[in-house]
């Protein structure tokens, strides 16, 4: 009975730490964006493309807000399938900027870049929330054990 109270409450927690990271990531991305043709240094036309400086292109976001809504469900397949998307778009959404020349470009403004870093930040606080529910998610966690009552 005490093993039961457990894996709902891993699984619950779980659900709730990547449902707030995966909100996290996607705000970032829509809060960056907007930061960024403010700052002028995005258009709206380019804020959330691959020309993106603090934000994630819009088909990610996509991926991402898809991926979050999926990873909290309670069915178990939805859940570890959701999570599974979000750590890997998290994941690259966290390391892209290193590969194409966005992450603290020498035009950018020093609170421009510590807003990068946050974003990657996040992003892979994120992966760490969907790994986490993953783990959460694992069918060996719900047997029951052998002192269980019965």
């Amino acid at each position: 009975m005490v093993r039961a109270r457990h894996t709902a409450s891993v699984l619950e927690k779980g659900a709730l730490a990547v449902g707030v990271a995966g909100a996290a990531l996607v705000a970032a991305s829509l809060v960056g964006g907007a930061v960024s043709v403010a700052a002028g240094v995005n258009a709206w036309s380019t804020a959330w493309t691959a020309e993106a400086t603090l934000a994630a292109p819009w088909p990610m976001l996509m991926v991402q807000s898809a991926a979050t809504v999926a990873a909290v469900q309670k069915r178990r397949r939805t859940a570890a399938v959701g999570s599974a998307l979000l750590a890997l778009s998290a994941a690259l959404a966290g390391v892209s900027g290193f590969f194409d020349g966005q992450l603290a470009r020498s035009d950018l403004a020093s609170g421009f870049v510590i807003a990068q870093v946050a974003y990657v930040v996040v992003a892979w606080v994120a992966v760490g929330c969907a790994g986490y529910r993953l783990w959460g998610l694992r069918r060996p966690h719900l047997r029951p054990t052998t002192d269980s009552p019965k």
